[in-house]
Formats: C-alpha cells, structure tokens, sequence
C-alpha cells in the first residue's frame, strides 16, 4: 500500500525553508495533539454515557494518533515526504468519516431522546387526563348519588304528607266521637248515590234515628257517660249494616243509615233490628237507651232536602208515636212519576274491571268517580254555580293528589311512558282550571264540561 502511495500523489512543490517547515510542522503537532486530546475525551464521556457512536469516536481518536505519528516521522526524518503526507491524508480522511459518522449517530441519539420524552410526556398527560376523568366522574356519581337520595327523601317525604292529608281528610269528613260521617261528607256522597238512583232506576234508602230522653242522660249522669252512650251507640249500629251502608252523625243523638240497593221493606227490616239491638243494650250505670226510627225511600225528581225532611217526618211520628218504634215515610206521588231525562253523557258507572290491583290507587280512583258523579248530579239539577264551583274543586283537589301518587308509582315501576303519562296529567289539570275560571267568571259551557268529566278525565 505504501509503495503505491507515490504514484498517486501528485508532484509536491519545492519545500519552503528548513525553518518556516519546521514551524509549520510544530503548528500541525501542536493542533493534531489538542485534536487528539479533545477526541479523547469526547471518547471517554461518551463511553461513559454509554452513547452509540462510541466506536466511531474511537477510529477518530486512532486516525488522530496515525496523524500525529505522520508527522513526527517526518520531522525524524524516518519516512520520506511523500509517504509521510499520503499517510497524513488517509488519516486525515479516516478522521473525518469517523467524526461525520458520530456527529450522524450523536443527532439520531438526540432525535430518539426527543420522540422517547415526547412520547412519555403524551403518556403521562394521558395517565393525567384518565385520573382527572376518574376523578370528574366519581364527583359525578357522588352526586347522583345524593340526588337519588334527596329524590327517596322527597318521595319518604311525599309519602307522609300524603299519609297526613288522608289523616286530616278523614278528621275532616268523620265525627271524632262516634266514628261515623259528618255532614260534609254524607252530602259528597249522597249526591252520587241520587245520580246513580237516578241512571240505574236502583233504590235507595235512608233512616234517621234518634236516642229517647238522651237529655235525660246527660242531665243526670252527665255528658262523660252521654259520650259513653253514643259511641256504644254506633258501635252497635256498625255490627248491623253492610259495607256498603253508611253511618251519618246528623247532629247531637240523631243519626242517619244511607242503605244503597234498598227498598223500602229492606230499609223497615234493617232499622228494626237496629232497635231491637240497640233496646238490649244495658249501659253501666245508665241502664237502657231507646232509639226512635224514620224511614224513606228515595223518590225519583225528589230533591235532596225535601227527602231529609221527608224521613224527618217519619221519626217525628215515631217520637209521636210512644218512642223505640220504626215508622216508614210514605212515598211522594207525582205526576207521570216525573223521571228525570237521562243523558248518555252522564252515564259514569264503576266496574270491577277498571280495579288495577293496587289499595291507594283503586281507592282513590273509586273516590274520584264519588266526586265526579256528585259534580254531574248537581249539573243535572241545575244547581248554583257556586254549588258547582265548590263540587269542581273538590274534584281537583282530589285528582292532584292522585295524579302525584300514580306518577310516583309509574317511576318506581320505570314505566316506559310515564313522562307522556305526566303531560297527559298536567294538560288535564290545566283544562280543569280553565273550566272552574269560566264558572267563577259565569261563562260555564255545561256540555264541554261534561264532555270533559265523561270522555277525558274519567
């Protein structure tokens, strides 16, 4: 290799003087020495940082040493200038594909360190994002938590009240002594019974007892033992009628039974018995108490007052009459008997196939249908509009308060359409309304609110 190095070099010129050579020589050690040092370390911090191109400094730091040692042959004169400057060339050359080569693999080290932290830096804010989701999506069931817990509360809540609503209803419509119906509440129902006498052609009966010389009671044992006596009293009238009998304090110790489905024969046996029972009762230190019974039966087109007088009479007479006795109220005749003109829009008539099955619901569909029929029949009377209002918004009252409870059960039961169900509820609501503010401004249309208790909300 050394032996062809002169025939490719090309002709060197005429060499300067021995000393300026010299110089140039020493400048070229010199440089080549501080080249070779550099290197040499460069070599060791990358061996130390365990850097891949290593060995390309390495083959820089020997091409560094091979010039070096060119040129201290040529200053020793051991190799001739020809061979000293071609071996000075190839070291040279090798130094820089060495250092090219290490500065490419330095710049591929720095790039893969970049995309290396680029993609830890991606990864750790993604692991921050998944923690801060975790994070938002954990406040958020916490709160959905709390909201389902205040919505049981609500409905706990919803569940007491409607528990104390029933409570003071039933105070309100019951005497507290006797257990038995105050007035306002044997009128709500009373209305009904007359539209169905009136629709189903069916009977219906009342009887009106008195106790005998109750006054004498309380005057001589005092009113604790006449409470006594009263209470007794219609205890022992509860044990002879149906479920479907109802008993009416009147006022003071009269009373009344409304027997639905009941002729007058019916009527005459029931208050029979009712005396009977009651003239075996040996009260503790007052003795026996008698009772004094009318009895009547409703007549078609007869009025609601004229027919409380009418059995009024009767007990009258039976007072008349010696006491502890029953006396039947004769019927009214009228001319052509006077029917009432039925109306087909009026025909509202409980079946047992309208019953869901569930107590509150049954029961206050069943209320709603009492009210509903009470309201019709005081439309079919003509009767004040302020009757009229008063009967309209006992109905609403009393459909609110369903409609709450049926919506709470429909979404306890997640039914599919109970939000539509609501709408449905509000819009029947809000036509209500307008109907009880067309009474109170006296603009009633009597056959839209019929067509609406008849055909939307019953």
């Amino acid at each position: 290799m050394l032996l062809l190095v002169p025939l490719l070099t090309p002709p060197v010129p005429a060499s300067p003087p021995l000393s300026l050579q010299t110089m140039l020589a020493g400048a070229l050690m010199a440089m080549a020495s501080l080249l070779a040092l550099l290197t040499l370390l460069a070599g060791l911090r990358t061996r130390k940082e365990g850097v891949a191109n290593k060995y390309a400094l390495v083959a820089a730091i020997l091409a560094l040493v091979v010039c070096c040692g060119s040129l201290v042959a040529l200053m020793a004169g051991w190799l001739s200038r020809t061979a000293s400057l071609t071996e000075l060339e190839f070291a040279l050359l090798l130094l820089t594909l060495a250092l090219g080569w290490g500065m490419l693999s330095r710049m591929s080290d720095v790039r893969r360190s970049t995309e290396v932290a680029q993609l830890a830096a991606t990864a750790r804010q993604a692991h921050d994002l998944e923690i801060l989701v975790q994070e938002r999506n954990a406040e958020l069931s916490a709160r959905l938590q709390d909201l389902e817990e205040a919505r049981r509360t609500a409905e706990v809540a919803n569940k007491g009240l409607q528990r104390a609503l029933e409570q003071l209803e039933q105070a309100a419509s019951t005497d507290r002594l006797t257990g038995a119906w105050n007035r306002r509440r044997f009128e709500e129902a009373v209305l009904s019974e007359i539209a169905l006498a009136h629709r189903r052609r069916d009977p219906l009966a009342l009887i009106m007892f008195d106790l005998d010389h109750f006054k004498r009671v309380n005057d001589t044992f005092g009113h604790g033992a006449g409470d006594v006596v009263l209470a007794s009293t219609a205890q022992t009238v509860r044990q002879h009628l149906r479920l479907s009998d109802a008993l009416i304090r009147w006022g003071g110790e009269e009373f009344l039974v409304m027997a639905p489905a009941t002729r007058i024969e019916g009527a005459l046996g029931l208050a029979e018995k009712l005396r009977a029972a009651m003239a075996a009762v040996d009260f503790p230190n007052v003795g026996q108490v008698t009772m004094s019974l009318g009895v009547s039966e409703y007549a078609l087109g007869e009025g609601f007052e004229e027919w409380i007088a009418r059995t009024d009479q009767a007990l009258y007479r039976a007072k008349a009459e010696g006491r502890n006795c029953v006396v039947a109220a004769p019927t009214p005749v009228r001319p052509g008997s006077m029917p009432l003109v039925e109306r087909s829009l009026l025909e509202m008539i409980w079946e047992d196939a309208y019953t869901s099955g569930h107590p509150l619901i049954d029961t206050q569909h069943r209320r709603l249908f009492q009210l509903a029929s009470a309201l019709m029949s005081v439309l079919a009377e003509n009767r004040p509009l302020a009757e009229v209002s008063l009967r309209l918004e006992t109905l609403l009252a009393h459909t609110a308060q369903h409609f709450h409870d049926e919506e709470g059960l429909l979404r306890e039961a997640r039914y599919p359409d109970a939000a539509e169900h609501s709408i449905i509820h509000s819009e029947l609501l809000n036509k209500a309304a307008a109907f009880q503010q067309a009474i109170q401004s006296g603009q009633l249309d009597f056959g839209k609110l019929v067509g609406f208790l008849t055909k939307d909300l019953v």
